[in-house]
This record gives structure tokens, sequence and C-alpha cells, in this order.
């Protein structure tokens, strides 16, 4: 099977929706820190428009790859990136509807889109709104300019406080913030004042991320070189416990690892990924996972054009999970939720018993004071919380 014959079997045959990710792979500058599929294009040159045109059309070929692959309902889209809101109403419109043209929506689907305050405005907003957008993840990572102009970021914090005050004045009721915590130069004082500025806008989603200093991008040769001074890890891990504090007592629930939510409030479509769920992405460079196979499209935008346009293969790399794999990733992905995981649920999708298949981490993680099992019921504690990428890896093969 290529890469555009997709699988319809679901991990779960009792849940046949589906998520959709769209990518949109254009920014007005390259973070310093980011590592995602991003192209750097002034606004509206002529590759712009192209690209859009070809994910209408990546979406049309996906959906008549497979007969019965539309039937399936789609309860979440999530536009990410680079920049969705790089894009006008109009072109955001078109792939919205090339979606709906070809899928039957779920009457409560969450429709999102990551936002840059540079480059949004209530009229904008109100667009999306119209247009059926109903969440918007808005990339602020700091109330503080010195801070943000480290990072590359384009925009100030006016700026985010007026994104902000445009998304709730076009009627968005379901707003998330991403913060960024570990930055170089950010200090305790300096986080606490990026939360509670957060927290004054009655924000409804949170997601906090500590700084990855990823392979090839700016920080991690700066950093290599002697040249980029960071927090430690003893503070990096006061911020995060300063933070899981100050926004469970202002009534959050800590869901996820990086991610809080007040009552309702959650991300359906992140939840897809932390179920290890199925999930089709188009655009350069997107990710689809069906049936266990996961592929990744063509990532430069001129080739993805191109090969859109032939009908050719987007596929650029591809892998069949085993079942032990998949296996592994759904131990791994569902212990990130606080809530933890449901063995009895793993044990009916793999027909194996988690229990036994990973008795000796079980009984490790136990021991070390990492996790905790409760009936069918396995979770992090909260010493686990704080070592999580240790606990969750020994979920994997051959770690």
């Amino acid at each position: 099977m290529d890469c555009l014959g997709l699988p319809v079997t679901p991990p779960n045959a009792a849940d046949r929706t589906l998520a959709i990710y769209v990518h949109i792979p254009f920014c007005a500058r390259h973070c310093a820190y980011c590592d995602f599929n991003v192209h750097v294009e002034q606004a509206q040159n002529k590759i712009v428009p192209e690209t859009v045109d070809a994910i209408c059309k990546d979406i049309i070929q996906s959906a008549t790859a497979s007969p019965g692959f539309p039937s399936r309902k789609i309860g979440s889209i999530f536009f990410g990136g680079g920049t969705p809101t790089f894009l006008s109403v109009e072109q955001l419109g078109s792939i919205l509807a090339a979606i709906q043209t070809c899928f039957d929506f779920d009457t409560d689907i969450e429709i999102a889109s990551e936002a840059n305050p540079g480059s949004s405005d209530v009229h904008k907003f109100s667009a999306m709104r119209e247009l059926g957008f109903n969440r918007l993840s808005i990339g602020v990572q700091a109330f503080d300019d010195d801070l943000l102009r480290r990072l590359d970021r384009v925009h100030t914090s006016a700026d985010a406080d007026r994104a902000i005050l445009a998304a709730r004045g076009a009627g968005f009721a379901n707003l998330s913030l991403d913060l960024m915590f570990g930055l170089p130069g950010q200090t305790a004082a300096l986080w606490r004042d990026s939360l509670d500025h957060a927290l004054s806008h009655g924000t409804d989603h949170l997601s906090l991320y500590a700084l990855t200093l990823e392979p090839g991008t700016r920080f991690e040769r700066l950093h290599r070189g002697g040249k980029l001074e960071l927090p430690s890890e003893e503070s990096e891990l006061e911020m995060y416990e300063d933070a899981i504090g100050r926004l469970t007592a202002a009534q959050f629930q800590h869901y996820e690892v990086s991610n809080f939510a007040r009552p309702g409030k959650r991300s359906r479509h992140n939840l897809v990924y932390w179920h290890n769920g199925e999930y089709l992405g188009v655009g350069p460079g997107a990710v689809s996972y069906l049936d266990g196979r996961r592929w990744k499209r063509e990532p430069l935008p001129r080739r993805y054009c191109a090969k859109v346009a032939a009908g050719q293969d987007l596929c650029i790399e591809s892998e069949q999970l085993d079942e032990a794999g998949a296996l592994g990733e759904t131990m791994m992905l569902g212990l990130r939720l606080l809530d933890g995981i449901d063995l009895s649920r793993v044990a009916a999708r793999f027909h194996v018993d988690p229990l036994q298949i990973f008795e000796d981490q079980i009984e490790t993680l136990q021991h070390r004071g990492l996790i905790t099992l409760a009936g069918d019921n396995l979770r992090l504690t909260h010493s686990g919380l704080l070592l999580a990428n240790t606990v969750l890896s020994e979920f994997l093969p051959d770690t």
C-alpha cells in the first residue's frame, strides 16, 4: 500500500471518529528554539496560495483513496504550523470547506487553530469564528518583551494582550495560551508574572512547555558553543511545580503533563494523540497515523505542491508499528494523562494483559514511588510526574 492508501480500521472498533491535522508551514520569522517544519515567507508570496490549493487537493485525494474512509466522523480538526493565521481568512475557509465537502462532522466537533499574536486581530478572529472555528491556541510564550526578543518572537506582550481581547471579542469561549519556562534570562519571578498575567485574562486552557534544545536550532548551536546560559534543572523544576500549585489553586485541572484546563475545556484534538487514536495529517510535513502505520508527507512546500499536482505519493518516511510498538506507545502516551490509563481498555484493544507484559516495569516504578496502580487504573504519582520522560520511556520497546 502506498502513502495515499488509507486504512480504515480504528484502534478501538467502538470508536470510529477521526481527527484531522492541517499543517500550515509558513511564518514571518523562524524562532530560535523552533525545529518544526517552518518556512519564512512574505505574506501571500506565490508559494502561499499554491500551497493552500495543494492542501485542498491533498484532502480530496486522501478522502477518495479508500472508499470507506470518508464514512468516519470527524471529531476534531486542528490547524497548526508554522502560523495558521499567516493565511487569509479566505484561505483558511477554503481548506475547511474542502474538509467539510469530503467528511462528515460530529455535531460537537472541535475546530481549533493556533494563532500568533502578531498576525491576528478581531476582524480575522470574528471571520474565523463565522467559518466554524470554536477554539484558539494563542502562542504567547511569555508576557515579557525582553524574553520574547530572545526567543525571536515577532510580537510583544501588548500584542498578546490585544490578541486575547480580540479572541474574546470575536466570541471564542474556548481559548488556550501557550507559555514557556526554562528560558534564557528567565527568573522564577518573571515566570510567576507570566502565569499571573495569563490568569488575569480568564483563559480557559494553558499549555506550559519547558524549553527543549532541539538539534539544528539556533538555541542549540548557541548553547553548544557556550553562548547561551539557561536556568538550572533545579530552577526549571521549581518553575514547573510553582505553575502546578498556582494553576490548581485557580481551579484548573492539571489533566496532562504540560496541560491545564478549566472544567470542560480540555483539548479534544490533543486527547486523540494521548489516547493513541487515529488522525489524518494534510499539508507539507504533516504526519498521519492509521491502523498502526505512521507516515510523513513531503515537507518542502514547492515539492509538496508539485507532487500533489502530479498525483504522486507524498510519503517521505513511513513505519508500520508492530503490536509491541503500538502497545508501548499507547501506554507511554496514556500515562501522560494525570487521570491515568485504563488497563482494561488497553487489554481489550490489544488482546493482551498489559499487567503481564509490563510486570517488571510496573513493579520497579511502583517500588520507586513513580506510578501507582489502583484496580485497572495506572497513573503517575507526583514524583513520577516530575520525572515523566524517564518513567514513560520504560514502556517503549528496546529502552
